[in-house]
């Protein structure tokens, strides 16, 4: 971001900068029924398995859509993610694990059929029980619809884990 931007591209940072603020206390709260509400019903939001690679290989670390992959989910599942939950009978989650979602480095990479692509940076510590604690960090990469009640709605969202072996006991949290 240049500081001759444009006011209107700032505005957008902002609110967008916002709106992940806003996601990330659903997320850490256990508001996951106000989480979901930022999806919209077409989403796609997936998480790629990463590789180390070398040589002319770099750059093929991740597997491409329609291939293994650490979940690649609808609205549908996710909200069926989110009913599981609600249930306090996920394995995962019981008693529910404590979370604090960092989002940073938000970036504005354009704009295309009315969607706006946002780049972002996290780091997520979940701790759980008595002596689990995790951390997962990396790189969100969004495709955001305009939305008047929530400022913005996830169409898209691809989960670029800076870990290429997870040894976290679950992926049962959002990201």
């Amino acid at each position: 971001m240049s500081l001759d931007m444009p006011m209107t591209e700032i505005e957008t940072w902002y609110s967008v900068s916002q709106f992940y603020t806003r996601e990330a206390r659903h997320l850490d709260d256990l508001e996951f029924d106000k989480w979901i509400g930022c999806m919209e019903k077409d989403v796609r939001y997936w998480m790629p398995i990463v590789s180390n690679r070398i040589g002319r290989d770099i750059g093929t670390e991740l597997t491409r859509l329609g291939e293994l992959a650490h979940f690649e989910d609808d609205f549908e599942s996710l909200s069926n993610r989110v009913k599981r939950l609600a249930t306090g009978r996920a394995w995962a989650e019981t008693p529910p694990g404590r979370t604090n979602h960092m989002v940073s480095n938000v970036e504005l990479l354009g704009e295309k059929d009315g969607l706006t692509k946002a780049r972002s940076q996290f780091l997520i510590y979940r701790s759980h029980l008595e002596t689990d604690q995790e951390i997962f960090s990396g790189t969100r990469i969004d495709r955001l619809r305009p939305d008047p009640d929530t400022g913005w709605k996830i169409a898209e969202r691809t989960i670029i884990l800076d870990h290429a072996v997870l040894t976290q006991k679950s992926l049962g949290i959002f990201f």
